[in-house]
């Protein structure tokens, strides 16, 4: 836009607004007037300054701030088009900063963000202007806990203007909120090869350097302590290896000789050993006398109900666990409302998923003996087993279904 046409406008505007302002002053002492000496029987003369000037002070000419919530008048408008009209873009930079300070300053940090912000997109020339914009944006993104991009401007800052403390200061506190101490220290040093004696910066150094020191203790007592997870895991896996037992495993194991990343395959073969039909998330453990205990599964397809047993020892028998659970003096579960299943009348059973085939299991066995059968393969980490009510019609139709 041409400066002459600029200045004429202005010019308009400047007579706009005293006029506005004349007819506002005469309306409001005369409405202050009226309501005084209705109310307290005063005259016009009766009104003090302190009055005027709270009346004054809503005409956008007094204001010192707005709600910038609420619709501007367009007197208001035409203020703010005017003070962002400067052809200088460092000029236009600058206000939406003292803006964004303000706003700062009275604790809208996402207000002071967006004018920080638009300060940036003003595309200043001069590169602490730049370095200040981005710093103060910093400043007010880590008071609303965005770390990462409070540094991120911090880094930009840095960019425009490498020793620029506040951005040196800001950034070592967003590397201390992320856990990223060793920036944190390697900025700190910068900064002190500038201020040597920089109290701020010191106090920040040794937070940053006892955090680390804290940090890398605590990686190491989380590696030991995975290392000797780790080497309890193997010494499972090989002890139900050494026992002949087979697993289903859902990531296979690497056949490579030279792959010599054994915890790599550990880990891939633990995986396998939880189930999602097991409620607990209970997996096979060797105890101290290395017997293996693991969960287990009933299953009850007549009634679709399930027994969970959490540590069946391999050296138990099923029979054992039928007498507790289905004995005459055990309290007998709401599904099996005739009585129909004791340990006499039950018959078990556990699948071949890979034939489609029922195979009979001995009461009278242990559940080792049950799991080397060579035809059983432990799935999910969670043997399970099929328990029928041999007199049931049931039963025979369920039978039918699988292969002979």
């Amino acid at each position: 836009m041409d400066q002459s046409v600029k200045d004429v406008e202005r010019a308009a505007l400047a007579e706009k607004l005293d006029a506005d302002l004349d007819a506002f002053v005469q309306s409001k002492v005369a409405e202050s007037a009226k309501a005084r000496m209705h109310q307290e029987g005063r005259s016009v003369a009766d009104m003090t300054v302190d009055e005027l000037v709270a009346e004054l002070k809503r005409h956008p000419a007094f204001m010192t701030e707005f709600d910038e919530t609420q619709p501007m008048s367009p007197a208001m408008e035409a203020l703010q088009a005017m003070k962002y009209e400067s052809d200088s873009t460092d000029d236009n930079a600058i206000s939406y900063k003292e803006d964004g300070n303000k706003n700062f300053g009275i604790k809208k940090y996402r207000w002071a963000i967006d004018n920080y912000t638009a300060g940036i997109k003003c595309l200043p020339t001069d590169r602490l202007l730049n370095a200040v914009l981005y710093t103060n944006r910093a400043a007010a993104n880590y008071h609303i806990g965005n770390f990462r991009s409070a540094l991120t401007d911090c880094i930009l800052a840095r960019k425009f203007k490498q020793d620029h403390m506040k951005a040196i200061v800001r950034g070592i506190q967003c590397f201390i909120e992320l856990r990223k101490y060793t920036d944190a220290v390697q900025w700190c040093d910068e900064g002190l090869q500038m201020k040597p004696t920089d109290a701020e910066l010191l106090g920040l150094r040794t937070k940053a350097d006892k955090l680390l020191r804290e940090a890398e203790r605590d990686a190491r007592k989380k590696k030991a302590k995975e290392k000797k997870l780790m080497a309890e895991d193997e010494k499972l896996l090989n002890a139900i290896k050494n026992r002949g037992i087979k697993l289903e495993l859902k990531i296979p194991q690497s056949t490579d000789d030279d792959n010599d990343d054994d915890d790599a395959i550990v880990s891939l073969s633990l995986a396998s050993l939880k189930s999602a039909e097991n409620p607990s998330q209970s997996r096979v453990v060797l105890d101290s006398n290395d017997v293996l205990l693991w969960p287990v599964l009933f299953l009850y397809p007549e009634f679709g109900e399930s027994d969970f047993i959490s540590a069946f020892s391999e050296q138990s028998r099923f029979i054992d666990h039928m007498d507790v659970m289905f004995g005459v003096s055990a309290d007998r579960p709401g599904w099996d409302k005739h009585g129909g299943y004791t340990p006499q009348s039950i018959d078990m059973y556990f699948e071949d998923r890979a034939t489609e085939r029922l195979y009979s299991v001995s009461q009278d066995s242990t559940l080792l003996q049950v799991l080397q059968h060579k035809r059983y393969t432990v799935y999910s980490g969670t043997p399970g087993f099929i328990l029928l009510n041999r007199h049931s019609p049931f039963a025979e139709k369920f039978l039918k279904n699988y292969k002979k």
